[in-house]
């Protein structure tokens, strides 16, 4: 005997209450809405990101262009002024009086009745030197700019100088916030005409369309290529100067990374004459931590330039790259460029060895 369906037992295929269709009918043109907003959003988000890497690549081509049609083309080396390019002041002084006589009263009448104990001492006034056009042409545009960097095929670079060093990670050589940010000199250096920090140190982000310090990784990469670029040329505002590359080694920026050690090399600006910051510590950490040994002797009496940018062996981990400037007599064509070797002892940070294994050799002669 078959069973009639309960009474108020819903048919199995009954339309929706009107409460319900009505719901359904607002809630898929609601989530259109909400993905199309999304869609927008997106978009617009990849085309400013675009954008700016269209705008950062012609900027580059730009400054690169504008420093090169203005500069003399041929890289030359620091020389010492001639004597023509020197202004003479001479001073005497008497040791029972201590009496300063300026240039124009020194004359042979004084000179005779000063007694045998003065002393007379020459000192030499060099005149400021000239910006070059190139660089004015730079400076027309931002007055920060200390500098140019060049290593052929590698990095082509406008340098700037901000009051901390804060400023140019997030914003452009014309002063636009942007993610490529531009190369700068850390904001204690000193760049003048005649002065300079014992260690210029500059930074940049590894971009990955190569510019900026995208390319410094070659250096990592392959020793070899050091053979290819040994030197870099930094110009800076009233001189041409070239620099052979002594060492490459990544670094850990956290002190945790390294059982609470940091070798903070962005503050070796001035050497102390001895301590923590003296050019012995600096010599030594650039020497053992360094991918390749170059052959090339460098001492306390050189000038160097820091090339600093971002790696991802672990977060927060630096690339860098130390070079000397080339002394007096030196040029790219005689130097002895055949000693390069690789280091089979890199001294890298604890947490390089807790992900690979291995461990650092202390030399015996520390």
């Amino acid at each position: 005997m078959k069973k009639d369906p309960p009474k108020h037992a819903a048919p199995k295929h009954a339309a929706p209450s009107p409460k319900k269709a009505q719901a359904a009918a607002i809630d898929i043109p609601f989530v259109k809405i909400i993905a199309l907003v999304i869609l927008i959003v997106c978009i617009v988000i990849l085309g400013k990101y675009f954008y700016e890497i269209f705008q950062a690549k012609k900027n580059h081509t730009d400054l690169r262009d504008l420093y090169n049609s203005r500069h003399s083309g041929q890289q030359t080396e620091i020389t010492i002024p001639s004597p023509d390019e020197m202004t003479a002041t001479v001073t005497a002084a008497t040791t029972a009086e201590n009496e300063v006589i300026g240039y124009e009263e020194f004359t042979d009448q004084t000179a005779a009745t000063l007694p045998e104990t003065t002393t007379v001492e020459t000192t030499t006034t060099l005149p400021p030197r000239p910006i070059m056009d190139a660089a004015q042409a730079l400076l027309d545009i931002n007055p920060d700019t200390v500098g140019y960097v060049n290593i052929p095929g590698c990095v082509d670079e406008p340098v700037v100088k901000a009051k901390d060093n804060e400023w140019y990670l997030t914003h452009n050589f014309y002063g636009q916030e942007r993610q490529c940010g531009t190369c700068f000199a850390d904001y204690r250096n000193v760049v003048g005409d005649r002065e300079r920090s014992d260690n210029i140190v500059l930074y940049a982000h590894d971009q990955k369309d190569g510019t900026m310090f995208g390319c410094l990784k070659w250096y990592r990469n392959s020793i070899y290529y050091w053979r290819e670029n040994p030197f870099i040329y930094f110009n800076t505002n009233y001189a041409d100067e070239t620099y052979v590359i002594v060492s490459v080694f990544i670094v850990n920026a956290l002190p945790e990374h390294d059982n609470g050690n940091l070798f903070d090399y962005n503050n070796y600006i001035d050497f102390a004459k001895d301590g923590k910051y003296s050019f012995k510590t600096f010599a030594h950490e650039i020497y053992e931590r360094s991918h390749l040994h170059t052959g090339i002797d460098f001492n306390e009496e050189d000038a160097y330039l820091t090339l600093s940018t971002c790696a991802y062996d672990w977060d927060e981990s630096r690339l860098v790259i130390v070079a000397r400037r080339l002394r007096d007599g030196e040029t790219t064509e005689n130097m002895d460029l055949t000693g390069l070797e690789k280091n089979d002892n890199i001294k890298w940070p604890a947490i390089y060895y807790k992900y690979n294994g291995g461990s650092y050799i202390e030399p015996e002669n520390r």
